[in-house]
């Protein structure tokens, strides 16, 4: 069975050492390719020399009474041996790393600290129980208007139409609602 680098491959296990580095530069764009679909943050050149051993192994192993051409067989050989490595070697990192070399600065030190977002939350829950109890203080008619206004979005118009009043007594009732609020507010606000 003839197949493309046959000539190389079959140098190559006789022991050519000049036929097996031609066969690595002519199947240097293979392993490439391979690396830059499989590598996940893994170091190329690493990857490169792996995928060369693999290949020897594939020269070594490669099995002409199966028919199947050579260069299939080191594809699929390298394409599982990058991905099996890449697998196995997933890049970690530490925290305590420096960043550059000569700067005392970590990963850790860049990391956002969120100790704020979690005083910011209680915060806004306090500020939240204390909007319902000055919302105790209003009549039932200011509750509503500003119930609808800023949490159900209505517009005054369409407040006034609903209830069947005139706009300026929605309007009155919000104004008064407002300064009641601002009243039970004024020192959390």
């Amino acid at each position: 069975m003839y197949y493309l680098y046959k000539e190389l491959v079959d140098k190559a296990r006789k022991g050519d050492k000049r036929a097996m580095e031609d066969l690595l530069d002519k199947l240097k764009p293979l392993i490439y390719s391979a690396i830059r679909r499989f590598s996940k943050g893994v170091d190329t050149e690493d990857l490169y020399q792996e995928a060369c051993v693999i290949l020897l192994e594939s020269v070594r192993d490669f099995d002409e009474e199966r028919k199947v051409p050579f260069l299939a067989f080191a594809k699929s050989r390298i394409h599982y041996g990058i991905h099996n490595l890449t697998r196995k070697n997933t890049y970690e990192l530490s925290l305590d790393e420096p960043l550059w070399e000569g700067d005392g600065q970590t990963r850790l030190d860049q990391l956002e600290d969120t100790g704020d977002a979690i005083e910011d939350r209680i915060a806004r829950i306090e500020l939240v129980k204390s909007l319902k109890n000055a919302m105790e203080c209003l009549t039932q008619k200011q509750r509503e208007v500003i119930l609808d206004h800023y949490f159900g979005g209505k517009k005054l118009k369409e407040i006034a139409v609903d209830r069947g009043v005139h706009y300026k007594t929605v309007l009155g009732l919000k104004s008064r609602a407002i300064s009641e609020l601002y009243k039970h507010l004024k020192g959390i606000v």
